[in-house]
């Protein structure tokens, strides 16, 4: 699609230029300690742009070309949230192509990003987590569940956790967020207990490890699909005497499995039985029981849960987060010590919380406002 209308003094042949400009960019953001993930982004954000001023120079793009891109995403039907997110990706770019000296101010400053209402969190009650937390049917997913809600932490700093990095007499262990930002995240006395449980003999390494951990054959639990004709298989690999990985499956039955998790659930016995009476069983050769669980696991899990324990909403990750921020709102704490303990370098980030139930708020007023004081002396 042809960009606005270009003076003549402007070419579009400088497609290798911008392309150079891009990857220098993208370094620079790298070493300043920008996560894989805002790297990807924003290499596609920005690419997207360049692809649209047909090779037009970064010196010469003005606002014009820039309002246009946009514009043509609405057309596309994307997101406000994700023009925003390209818009603010483009502003970045072009802070850099200034430091670099290829032109005296950026464009993108002008442009204003489209309105956006912010989504409220979704998050749990306490009973529902409680429920959440008995649904769980082994130590490692109950202290996963334990420690999330008791420390608030994201998803990344969860699978990044060390055992090395827990302070066992204080409560505390320290964790890695955003921007490669290290805070000290506190630890209940209960989640204490449940995490050396769970841990056992382990001194070091990643605190939550992928179930393929520990001895036995080397098997990793599958998935489970449905034929055309009804009958359900399940699949799974497995390192045969070899050393080699291999595909395996097994006919679990047909309409007698009316759901897929039930079906799942024959996969997982069959699997079970199978570590007992594998011919490799009895060699019990260590595998590596370091190998961390990682983010997709973890979110598999809590759905699950949340299935299992009848919770209405889908649990993630960041529901969990959420919930521990409510709690805390709803318990009486301050909104600074919040933003403390969830890593926010800005409390506008947290200030979102405020969204406290009216029975909370209700009950606040009650205790601390005169009027209301009196009221409820009448009422008596």
């Amino acid at each position: 699609m042809p960009t606005g209308k270009l003076r003549e003094e402007r070419s579009l042949n400088h497609h290798a230029e911008n392309e150079k400009l891009l990857e220098g960019f993208l370094r620079d953001i790298e070493v300043k300690g920008r996560s894989r993930h805002t790297v990807t982004a924003y290499r596609e954000s920005i690419a997207d742009f360049l692809d649209f001023t047909l090779g037009l120079s970064m010196a010469d793009v003005s606002h014009h070309e820039i309002t246009e891109w946009l514009h043509f995403l609405n057309t596309k039907n994307v997101k406000k949230a994700t023009v925003g997110r390209h818009l603010y990706a483009l502003r970045v770019f072009f802070r850099f192509v200034v430091f670099e000296g290829l032109r005296q101010d950026s464009p993108a400053e002008l442009i204003q990003g489209p309105r956006t209402s912010r989504p409220l969190p979704h998050w749990l009650s306490v009973a529902e987590m409680r429920k959440l937390l008995a649904a769980a049917d082994n130590l490692r997913d109950h202290t996963l569940i334990a420690f999330m809600w008791d420390t608030g932490c994201r998803v990344s700093e969860v699978v990044g956790a060390r055992i090395e990095n827990i302070e066992w007499n204080v409560g505390t262990i320290k964790v890695l967020g955003k921007g490669n930002k290290e805070r000290l995240a506190p630890i209940g006395g209960r989640t204490l207990d449940c995490l050396q449980n769970y841990l056992g003999e382990r001194k070091s390494g990643p605190v939550f490890v992928s179930e393929e951990s520990g001895f036995g054959p080397n098997i990793q639990q599958g998935g489970v699909s449905r034929d055309r004709w009804g009958t359900w298989r399940g699949y799974w690999r497995e390192t045969d005497e070899t050393g080699k990985r291999r595909m395996l499956s097994v006919r679990l039955g047909d309409y007698e499995l009316r759901t897929k998790e039930q079906a799942q659930a024959a996969l997982t016995t069959h699997l079970d039985g199978k570590s007992i009476a594998h011919p490799h069983a009895g060699i019990r050769q260590p595998r590596n029981r370091q190998t961390p669980l990682d983010a997709r696991s973890v979110s598999r899990i809590l759905r699950t849960l949340g299935v299992k324990a009848e919770i209405s909403q889908k649990v993630t990750p960041h529901m969990l987060r959420h919930s521990f921020a409510t709690h805390l709102l709803e318990g009486g704490a301050d909104l600074r010590a919040i933003q403390e303990l969830l890593g926010h370098s800005s409390i506008i980030t947290t200030q979102i919380y405020t969204h406290c139930s009216s029975v909370h708020l209700r009950g606040a007023l009650e205790k601390a406002h005169p009027s209301w004081q009196e009221k409820n002396h009448e009422e008596k």
